[in-house]
């Protein structure tokens, strides 16, 4: 005669299918995140790649900063076994002038310093 699972073996099976969903989910998601920025970064010629869009936003900045976070085990192993590219997070970019911007209201002015009489021997 057949033995009826117990509740316990249940459970167990259960939380197993669980865990097992959950680490699917995360190597799927990276996989997908990881490669499609790969494929920027191979655009552009970059050795590194970005989770999000590589153009700036603090949104943008600050989901990068954790998905690197989350997907550290992964990047590491990635980047030292794989691919030999690592992610970061999108950073602000500073230009030093933006011409589509409005003008400086106190533009810098070059001016000569004054000359100094030189000294007669």
């Amino acid at each position: 005669m057949d033995k009826p699972y117990s509740v316990r073996s249940y459970l167990r099976a259960g939380a197993i299918v669980i865990v097992l969903a959950f680490i699917l989910i995360y190597l799927g998601t990276f996989l997908y995140l990881s490669r499609t920025g790969m494929q920027t970064a191979e655009e552009y010629g970059w050795d590194f790649y970005y989770f999000t869009e590589p153009t700036w936003s603090a949104e943008r900045q600050q989901t990068g900063e954790t998905l690197c976070a989350l997907y550290w085990p992964l990047i590491e192993l990635d980047a030292r076994m794989v691919s030999g590219l690592r992610a970061r997070a999108v950073q602000p970019v500073r230009l030093i002038d933006d011409p589509q911007g409005p003008p400086a209201s106190n533009p810098i002015r070059l001016q000569r310093a004054p000359v100094s009489p030189v000294p007669k021997n």
